[in-house]
């Protein structure tokens, strides 16, 4: 199964750049809007008013233009695997205060990650389903890893295409299709927009040999055949899942392979960046672009910064090399990797006030603090990680004689 390589940060910009112009691209247009049609979509922006292209068309039109617009004002950041771990094992409860905007490292920004933050299975068969390529036979089961996301500070109201050239505007809706309930966005709404982005090749972890269907010439299409394929061309990363986070609003129960999970994970990394003082977690190194690729930036339209921001653990809490390796060999690379060796015992969060005087007419305001765990017990004891362990220096006075 193949892992997930992350890239040198320094190639980040260019993978942004490839970002963009695939999303601008009449390519990325009818991969969204394919993507639209077959329901792949939870947030999709629609206009009343528009009777001629297609509501599949005119979603990804306006989808790829606002991602693209997202992109091109990211700050850019690379959380190193040792960050990536420590998000997830804060992560593992929720937080606790309601989603802040202040938490935002930058009002937009792209975020890669040394590790997954997440991933899902599927069959291909079912991946498959109502292509030309589609296949019959037994299970086949490919792991897509979540690697990266983008976000920006979001309003329904942001969009407009009233005075759209070549035709007839209007105003947009946005339309919420979830698994338990659908509606549309009201106008008011105000919060995070959050992108979620895989590798491209979804089938890079099966053997390259591995038979997904037949072309209608009859040639056999292969998994090796398809990734070769979709790395020839087009950008790193491929847009997965997106979601909204309303900001005050609380956060939901984490659902495995989901894209509440992985929010949790994004906003605890915020978290962990925005805390300083005694309590700061991380520290960041700057790699600043050429000159040319800044004047390729330009270019592009691209106004966000065009430096990568190297996120690290800070070095007073960072875990040992060795307990790094232990955890690298017991992740696969495709799913959330092994922290426990890194953080036998996981930070957790603690819910401060911010002003205690408030709390006697409810003005007060809480946030988490996110504060590292630690062993009980005197020094040189036994780790007790699960079930209870009692060490006797002697045998008790009943012990069977075998044992004595």
């Amino acid at each position: 199964m193949k892992r997930w390589d992350p890239p040198d940060p320094h190639r980040i910009p260019e993978w942004r750049s490839g970002m963009i112009e695939h999303l601008e691209s009449m390519e990325g247009r009818m991969a969204m809007k394919a993507a639209m049609g077959a329901g792949r979509f939870t947030i999709v922006p629609t206009v009343p008013s528009m009777t001629g292209p297609s509501t599949e068309s005119i979603g990804a039109a306006l989808v790829t233009a606002c991602e693209a617009a997202r992109l091109q004002r990211a700050d850019l950041y690379y959380a190193t695997p040792d960050m990536t771990a420590l998000a997830l094992a804060a992560a593992q409860s929720p937080p606790i205060e309601p989603v802040s905007l202040d938490r935002l490292p930058s009002p937009a920004g792209l975020i890669v990650f040394g590790e997954p933050i997440g991933g899902y299975s599927e069959d291909v068969t079912a991946a498959l389903a109502g292509t030309v390529t589609a296949r019959r036979g037994p299970e086949l089961l490919i792991t897509t890893p979540i690697v990266a996301a983008s976000w920006s500070v979001w309003s329904p109201r942001e969009v407009d295409v009233t005075d759209a050239p070549g035709g007839p505007g209007g105003s947009v809706q946005w339309l919420y299709r979830g698994q338990d309930r659908s509606g549309f966005i009201p106008q008011d709404w105000h919060g995070v927009w959050i992108t979620f982005w895989s590798p491209r090749g979804m089938f890079s972890g099966l053997a390259p040999d591995t038979v997904l269907g037949t072309m209608p010439d009859g040639t056999v299409m292969t998994a090796g055949a398809v990734d070769r394929h979709v790395s020839s061309k087009g950008p790193a990363l491929g847009w997965d899942n997106e979601m909204l986070l309303r900001e005050g609003a609380p956060f939901s129960p984490p659902v495995p392979d989901t894209t509440a999970s992985w929010a949790h994970v994004l906003y605890t990394a915020w978290q962990l960046m925005s805390q300083d003082g005694t309590q700061q977690w991380t520290e960041e190194e700057q790699l600043h672009r050429p000159r040319s690729g800044q004047k390729r930036d330009a270019r592009q339209g691209i106004i966000g910064s065009s430096a990568v921001r190297i996120v690290r653990v800070h070095p007073g809490r960072r875990p040992a090399p060795q307990a790094a390796r232990e955890d690298a060999d017991a992740s696969t690379g495709r799913r959330e990797p092994s922290w426990s060796c890194r953080w036998p015992v996981r930070p957790y969060r603690r819910n401060t006030c911010l002003n205690t005087r408030g709390h006697a007419d409810g003005s007060c305001r809480h946030e988490d603090r996110i504060v590292p765990g630690h062993i009980k017990g005197p020094e040189g004891a036994p780790l007790r990680t699960g079930s209870t362990v009692h060490l006797w220096d002697r045998q008790p006075d009943d012990a069977p004689e075998a044992a004595k």
